[in-house]
């Protein structure tokens, strides 16, 4: 072998031994496989709080307005329009009361005189005592919320659109000094309007004392059929009084009194027992 074809051999296994991994050195370490962790499992949305909150299933209490046709039951000579336009009318006003507008605000264009004098309150009624004249509606007020509107109901005294209420109830007694021509007053009151709201005035005042028994009070001087009961009303709900009475009532703490309270019936002490 000549030597210039020996330095080419040489030169050619030193390139080859060039690329392969030097004796003692520890083989390449293969790749790590890396965990991906599983996607976080979403947890389940929360339902969303209903809108209108569950009335109680034994008892209502309920606001209405009602829009007569001529010749519906009950309805005034004043009422001209027809079935169909008491209809809308009733549909138009629930849109109003659905939209957030006050019961009070368009009760006063109910065709129902009883509830439109207490600003649209039917009352509060336990659902075995509801009463027959509002039969139509029992149902429809239980299955509605607390704040929620009803469609127009037809009604033989009209198109009634009903509001559910929370119950609300309240204990109270009450002293009533009646006048003649009050509402209910029997003929032998013969006191004028102004001699009953003094005599009412001067028993808040006896009531008032300190250490004074209402209870034994009302039994005597009170000119109600509760007088009996010491002037107990017992518990009652939202929509049941005269406004004034009501308003007062409610507006007492336990034990307290109100001020001298006209209603249609003459003149009232109240006070809330609970």
């Amino acid at each position: 072998m000549t030597r210039a074809a020996l330095s080419c051999l040489v030169l050619l296994l030193a390139a080859c031994d060039g690329g392969a991994a030097k004796s003692g050195e520890p083989p390449a370490e293969p790749a790590k496989k890396v965990e991906v962790p599983p996607p976080a499992k979403a947890e389940p949305a929360a339902p969303p709080a209903p809108k209108y909150p569950q009335g109680e299933a034994d008892e209502a209490c309920a606001k209405i307005v009602v829009v007569a046709w001529q010749g519906a039951e009950g309805a005034e000579p004043t009422v001209t329009r027809d079935k169909a336009a008491a209809q809308a009318r009733a549909e138009e006003l629930r849109t109003k009361l659905s939209s957030g507008t006050g019961f009070a605000e368009l009760a006063g264009e109910s065709d129902e005189p009883k509830t439109k004098a207490k600003g649209g309150a039917m009352g509060t009624y336990a659902k075995d005592k509801w009463p027959e004249k509002y039969a139509p509606l029992k149902d429809v007020v239980f299955a509605l919320g607390i704040g929620e509107t009803s469609a127009a109901v037809e009604h033989p005294h009209g198109f009634v659109v009903a509001q559910r209420c929370k119950v609300e109830k309240v204990h109270a007694r009450h002293i009533l000094v009646r006048y003649a021509g009050a509402k209910n007053a029997e003929a032998k009151i013969k006191r004028s309007k102004e001699e009953a709201q003094k005599l009412a005035t001067e028993l808040h005042a006896e009531a008032s004392k300190a250490g004074a028994d209402f209870e034994a009070l009302a039994k005597k001087r009170s000119e109600d059929s509760s007088a009996e009961r010491g002037g107990d009303l017992g518990s009652v709900g939202r929509g049941m009084f005269a406004p004034a009475f009501e308003t007062a009532a409610f507006a007492l703490k336990p034990g307290e009194l109100s001020a001298v309270i006209e209603t249609d019936f003459g003149f009232h002490v109240i006070q809330r027992v609970d």
